[in-house]
């Protein structure tokens, strides 16, 4: 879906306003990190994203569930930040006023980040985080999330989710490689070696907020006392997520080129992510649940909205911590699978003694075992930050610890989880390194056989062929000559010779001594000691 010129940066420019863009471009001085962001704001191609989708989850006192819409233009969405449809709600509908509104929006673009950042003043830092684009290689500023201090996200009204999300592929072509994913955000895809397991990154974020002028962020409802209707403050949530696995990736430094297009076709590593809901009764209807498509986050959070809301959730004004519930328990279910793919590759590195690779795959195997010790502490890393942030909302909000704890709980398994094998891979480098040695010396003892058989020809040949070379100075002594079999009475003789004074017999000569000085012993005994020995 693509937006239809939400902004027109420089318009505003002309008119003297000051754009989302030129406030980011102003705080990189102060804050580099915030680079990343600028650079995407000033990136022609992924304005031209059109897997953009937004859904509005509308709550109203008195209905149970939220209402869920979706809004089909990006350009109505600005409508919903505006005070006349504010206005307009209170007149349609005075006994379900709007208490407060979800906004879920999948595939970030340039254009929704103006008009979200400079409508809802949002920390830019926000929009960093989840953009998370910095590469390793090469970078010359920090990533957001190295730059931050933990007492610099404690208190704020946002969080920022990174996860993997496992994957499985068909092909073996692209192994070991790094792609891509076709989205407006510039996705990787890390493609493990001598697999068809590939790990496809992934962000989710939310931010709450309160408006003084909008009526996203509030209710407008009659008041007795006074002829104009009162903005009653409620908080809500706009939610980032990223776009469900497609099979349509891109090279690397080729995004958007058709030459840099590659159709891989990928499903979730042994399915989707299992459900931490309560199963649905038997006595349900079942047909919804058989047509259930599982696409990503975007499709799950409405689901799971519809279901039931989170436990603690307040509608007039919920807690952060309640309107990330389910985003947290569906990044937790994403992590288990990572951890599955960890395991997995334990059971890779498990060599059999009969069947060892070669030493290019073994150098293979020790840069993808380096890989995943970085590998492990970033995600452990990432997991900590959530579970730090779940103990400071426990501590600040006694009242939802009882929901907070399980979550806290679950975090803490899978943080231990990911760091016991990391350990585990990191402890398989010796073992590699032992294995090599191994293959190595196979390969000298296999070489030093090889040196000896040569060896053992040279001994045979140089003796002829010198020999050969004496008696071809008489003819008589040539092929087919009377006295040719002169050159096999002297010949052979001379390369015994030459080939028991190189390479003599050693433990033979020592037995047939042992053997030669028995036999000469036995004369000097008598008949009658021979007959007492044998009795």
């Amino acid at each position: 879906m693509a937006s239809q010129n939400i902004y027109n940066d420089s318009e505003k420019r002309k008119a003297g306003v000051n754009t989302y863009r030129t406030y980011v471009k102003a705080l990189c001085v102060r804050n580099p990190s915030l680079l990343n962001l600028d650079n995407f704001l000033t990136e022609p191609r992924a304005a031209h994203s059109d897997g953009c989708r937004v859904a509005a989850l509308d709550f109203r006192p008195g209905i149970k569930h939220p209402i869920t819409r979706t809004i089909v233009h990006l350009d109505n969405l600005h409508t919903e930040l505006d005070d006349e449809a504010s206005q307009k709600v209170w007149d349609d509908d005075k006994d379900h006023a709007l208490q407060g509104r979800i906004l879920i929006i999948e595939d970030l673009t340039p254009d929704l980040v103006e008009l979200l950042g400079s409508d809802l003043e949002i920390d830019p830092l926000f929009f960093a985080m989840h953009l998370h684009t910095a590469q390793r290689n090469g970078m010359r500023q920090q990533t957001p999330e190295e730059a931050s201090l933990p007492s610099r996200l404690l208190f704020q009204s946002y969080m920022n989710v990174s996860y993997h999300r496992a994957i499985t592929h068909e092909s073996m072509t692209h192994s070991g490689g790094r792609l891509l994913r076709d989205s407006a955000l510039d996705r990787k895809l890390v493609l493990l070696p001598n697999t068809k397991i590939g790990l496809a990154q992934h962000c989710a974020s939310i931010i709450k907020m309160k408006h003084q002028n909008g009526f996203w962020l509030g209710e407008w409802m009659p008041s007795s006392s006074l002829p104009l209707p009162v903005l009653v403050l409620h908080a809500t949530a706009l939610i980032l997520v990223d776009r469900p696995i497609s099979d349509t990736y891109w090279t690397d430094g080729r995004k958007y080129q058709e030459s840099g297009k590659v159709h891989l076709r990928s499903q979730p590593y042994m399915g989707p992510y299992e459900d931490f809901m309560e199963p649905i009764t038997f006595a349900r209807n079942l047909s919804n649940a058989l047509d259930d498509v599982r696409e990503g986050m975007f499709r799950d959070l409405q689901y799971y909205w519809q279901r039931g809301v989170p436990p603690c959730f307040v509608s007039e004004d919920p807690s952060l911590q309640s309107l990330a519930y389910y985003l947290l328990r569906i990044t937790a279910a994403e992590w288990t699978k990572y951890v599955s793919v960890m395991h997995n590759c334990i059971k890779q590195y498990e060599y059999q003694n009969d069947s060892l690779p070669g030493l290019e795959e073994f150098d293979t195997d020790l840069y993808e075992l380096q890989g995943w010790r970085r590998r492990s502490l970033h995600s452990q890393r990432k997991v900590r930050a959530v579970t730090r942030q779940l103990k400071s909302w426990s501590e600040l909000n006694p009242t939802d610890k009882s929901f907070l704890q399980p979550l806290i709980e679950d975090y803490e398994y899978i943080c231990v989880n990911i760091e016991d094998a990391g350990h585990r891979l990191e402890n398989m480098l010796p073992v590699v390194m032992t294995m090599v040695q191994i293959v190595d010396a196979r390969h000298s003892f296999a070489e030093t056989a090889n040196i000896s058989r040569l060896t053992v020809l040279a001994l045979i040949f140089v003796p002829l062929s010198f020999i050969s070379s004496l008696f071809s100075m008489n003819p008589t002594n040539a092929p087919g000559a009377p006295y040719f079999w002169v050159y096999f009475a002297v010949a052979i003789p001379v390369t015994i010779l030459v080939f028991f004074i190189a390479r003599p017999p050693r433990k033979d000569f020592m037995r047939a001594c042992i053997w030669f000085k028995a036999r000469m012993k036995e004369p000097l005994l008598s008949p009658n000691l021979q007959r007492d020995q044998h009795c």
